[in-house]
């Protein structure tokens, strides 16, 4: 036999004693993204007439913050100037200076000047109780007959 043909049949039987072909192995890959979002509970709070200078409070954690996302939040309040007046929020109420305040069961009375942090790592669908308290102006410059508007925000932050 030439050397060729010993060599074809040698590639032949290593070919034939060779292992079959391995078999083909898949990855799944799963993947949620993160979603953060807070709900509040209610949504409004009348407060009426009140003179310069006095406060009203909500009691028994009227308010409830629901963390709406899928991860542990961070949870901020927050309120800005009155509208259509302007009044800003401060420490202590003031001429054209409001007065803001958040209670939770670990926040006594804390001024939001102009934000703070409501609750950390609160868990996917757990809530949060507050109180709010507002204390007017101590004298205005400007007023709207028809009353002011303060909003309060709630936000939320993947901790």
């Amino acid at each position: 036999m030439s050397r060729a043909m010993l060599l074809v049949m040698l590639v032949v039987l290593l070919a034939l004693a060779a292992p079959a072909a391995f078999a083909a192995s898949d990855i799944t890959v799963t993947v949620t993204l993160a979603q953060v979002g807070v709900d509040v509970s209610p949504t409004s709070w009348a407060l009426g007439t009140m003179a310069p200078g006095a406060s009203q409070e909500t009691t028994s954690r009227h308010f409830t913050a629901t963390n709406s996302g899928n991860v542990a939040e961070d949870l901020t309040i927050a309120v800005g100037a009155s509208t259509p007046s302007g009044w800003d929020p401060a420490a202590a109420s003031g001429v054209d200076e409001y007065r803001m305040g958040v209670t939770t069961d670990a926040i006594p009375d804390q001024a939001l000047t102009p934000s703070y942090t409501l609750a950390s790592s609160v868990a996917a669908a757990g809530t949060v109780g507050f109180d709010l308290k507002f204390t007017a102006p101590a004298a205005g410059s400007t007023y709207n007959a028809g009353g002011e508007t303060i909003t309060v925000s709630l936000s939320a932050s993947a901790s």
